[in-house]
């Protein structure tokens, strides 16, 4: 096997992740669980990775700002018409950067993106905002203040974006809940985000809903104080007055990805795409797939349980009653949610597939659930050899034309 580059990779987790900023990722790595020579396996290959802090709730939009901040250094800017509109602060905190010469050198003149869960609506968002940019933080904001993201002309620093079991084209679970069912969810949150929030707990995870008001950023924590989550019941109305977007929760409704996400994002002709995905279910009795134990955790295979029935009535336009892999799932996504968008360019693949730039590719489901990508019960052996085998590939692909 030739390769032709080996450019950095930056791993995005999904919802209720964390990563290196946090304290809880030393003890309890998201990527990697209880395998916490993931990153050290990745390194001894000599393969540069990033596992960045984005929040546990924060949305697809907020995760890009903040991941822009964390590549370039800076601050945090989520854009002057998308602050105003979704109701929190325009700035977040300051960070040092990681990857300033992005695009400069050529070890580090592009990166791969790689997202589980909710991280793969963050990468799909990152590759439109990073080559398109907003034409509506565009119009509204000074020149002098624009924020580089939203310029866009930045899709050339993207070799690869991946998704992990992501959240694509939605999943059934969340629809099965609703918008009321996602309320109650977004109001625990913020109770607890505010409650924990002003406490030296932020140094163990940070919940980095800080543009909500509710919390000082972690890095100015100095005091354990207790906030009572009454007192603070205007951020989290804010927080969940978005039942479209700007709202993780509500982003993961299959309605609300086919008709307002989706259609909303494009995807650069220079980066190749993929879409990684995970099935631990059976045929059942009456043939329909259910969740199978011996490739499922517990409270995958339990939540599995609902997330291949909830077939609802209001979901048939998207297919989700006439196409079976729709029951087909990893416990939390059904195997259709986590397939590349559907309303992209796109091909089933294998690892001998000729691969192009601007194409989504559907690899091969692995066998097993959600936590399969984070190691959860995996052997490090196995879950090295998944990730081996995919970088890999991405070290032999030539880097598309701009």
């Amino acid at each position: 096997m030739e390769f032709k580059n080996n450019y950095p990779c930056v791993f995005i987790h999904g919802l209720m992740g964390y990563g290196e900023q946090d304290f809880m990722d030393v003890v309890f790595p998201n990527f990697g669980l209880f395998n916490h020579t993931f990153f050290k396996h990745l390194k001894e290959r000599g393969i540069e990775t990033y596992n960045p802090s984005l929040g546990p709730m924060n949305s697809a939009w907020d995760r890009a700002c903040i991941l822009w901040a964390y590549l370039f250094g800076g601050r945090v800017d989520y854009g002057i018409v998308h602050s105003e509109k979704y109701g929190h602060a325009r700035y977040g905190k300051e960070y040092p950067g990681v990857l300033k010469d992005l695009g400069q050198t050529e070890a580090h003149k592009k990166m791969n993106l790689i997202g589980h869960s909710f991280g793969g609506p963050t990468v799909k968002t990152v590759a439109w905002l990073f080559a398109f940019g907003s034409e509506e933080e565009r119009a509204d904001t000074p020149a002098e203040e624009l924020s580089p993201l939203f310029a866009g002309g930045h899709g050339n620093l993207l070799h690869t974006v991946t998704t992990l079991s992501g959240v694509n084209n939605g999943t059934a679970l969340a629809s099965f809940f609703g918008n009321k069912g996602m309320s109650v969810a977004n109001y625990a949150y913020m109770a607890l985000a505010t409650f924990v929030g002003d406490t030296y707990f932020t140094k163990f995870i940070d919940y980095a809903t800080s543009q909500w008001g509710n919390m000082p950023f972690a890095e100015n924590v100095h005091v354990a104080h207790i906030r009572n989550p009454l007192k603070y019941l205007d951020a989290s109305r804010a927080f969940d007055r978005n039942k479209t977007f700007d709202s993780i929760n509500h982003e993961m409704q299959i309605e609300v990805i086919q008709e307002v996400i989706n259609p909303s994002l494009q995807y650069p002709k220079n980066v190749y795409f993929f879409a990684h995905r995970a099935d631990g279910t059976k045929p059942g009795r009456n043939g329909n797939p259910v969740p199978s134990k011996s490739d499922m955790i517990l409270p995958c295979w339990l939540v599995g349980q609902l997330t291949g029935r909830a077939m609802l009535k209001r979901l048939e336009k998207y297919g989700v009653l006439t196409d079976p892999n729709w029951r087909r799932n990893d416990g939390l996504v059904n195997l259709v949610g986590q397939s590349a968008p559907l309303n992209a360019t796109y091909e089933e693949a294998d690892y001998d597939t000729d691969f192009k730039p601007g194409i989504w590719y559907n690899m091969p489901p692995e066998r097993g659930d959600h936590a399969l990508w984070v190691g959860w019960l995996v052997p490090a052996k196995r879950l090295n050899a998944i990730y081996d085998r995919m970088i890999d590939l991405y070290r032999t692909l030539p880097d598309a034309e701009d």
